[in-house]
């Protein structure tokens, strides 16, 4: 039978920083760092997780959740042993949920994130080691022009290449440090990973596109703190939606964290990107 744990969102520093369309909002990463916290701290031995692996399957971010609104909200994570099965092994479903206060004494639940935790790890493919480019852009200017976030959440560094076939980039977690580790790393690695998917999109889809989910994710080596090498490889491009895999690497090679099906999608109203960025083959998205 699922099980139900009301959860508290953790202390989240300087979250202002992170607003989508001028609105401060919870970060999916952040949401989906809660829901593994919440499986393994309920994983019996031998239970979904692996000793040297994290996996994860079918991630799905379908509601945004403002800052503004927390306060009004109590929090819940439902936990779903799936069915087992000797190949996938055992495996956890989590979904974070929030109630919220409504006027009149009415309240509503909403989903915000969910995700299979476990299982035997995805199969994923290697990056490529080069990409070529045609553009390089200061990680400053990024932030200040294209990806309008605070301090905090501006975590690509030096210069960002793109090219038809890709991007590459550095990744580094922001100071000071997360106050306690968690079993899938540092999330504002990952979150900074889909800025370079996001600045591919601008570039050669033509909008600006946001996650919406994943189909798989496998984390060989978490990194509490410190800086990774990224790599977006786009697998398909449509008018409102886009589908890349993204590697996190140490600096000698290895993949540390890959993310395989990352799914994006412009918002219903969003703005289209600065003429400058976009290349002039990019398709242009319908209205």
């Amino acid at each position: 039978m699922p099980r139900v744990v009301p959860v508290v969102l953790p202390d989240l520093p300087e979250v202002a920083d992170h607003a989508i369309a001028g609105i401060a909002t919870v970060p999916a990463v952040e949401l989906l760092d809660l829901l593994v916290r919440t499986v393994t701290a309920r994983a019996p031995a031998g239970g979904v997780l692996q000793p040297s692996t994290l996996s994860m399957r079918a991630a799905s971010f379908p509601r945004f959740l403002p800052v503004a609104e927390v306060p009004r909200c109590t929090f819940a994570v439902t936990l779903e042993d799936e069915a087992s099965d000797p190949r996938m092994g055992p495996r956890t479903r989590a979904t974070f949920t929030s109630r919220i206060a409504l006027a009149g004494g009415m309240h509503r639940t909403r989903t915000h994130a969910a995700v299979t935790v476990g299982g035997s790890n995805p199969e994923i493919p290697q990056p490529p080691a080069v990409i070529a480019h045609d553009i390089e852009l200061p990680a400053a200017r990024v932030y200040q022009e294209l990806i309008p976030f605070g301090p905090r959440f501006c975590n690509l560094r030096g210069l960002v290449r793109l090219g038809r076939d890709g991007g590459m980039a550095t990744v580094r977690s922001p100071d000071p440090p997360r106050p306690a580790r968690s079993p899938a790393g540092c999330p504002y690695l990952f979150d900074s990973a889909m800025h370079l998917a996001c600045l591919w999109g601008q570039r050669y889809a033509g909008y600006v596109a946001y996650p919406t989910g994943f189909a798989a994710r496998l984390i060989t080596s978490p990194l509490a703190h410190g800086q990774r090498r990224c790599i977006v490889v786009p697998r398909s491009v449509e008018s409102r939606h886009m589908v890349c895999d993204l590697w996190l690497t140490d600096e000698s090679g290895p993949v540390c964290d890959a993310i395989v099906g990352l799914h994006m999608a412009p918002l219903a109203t969003g703005v289209l990107p600065p003429a400058w960025v976009v290349h002039p083959l990019a398709p242009r998205p319908l209205p």
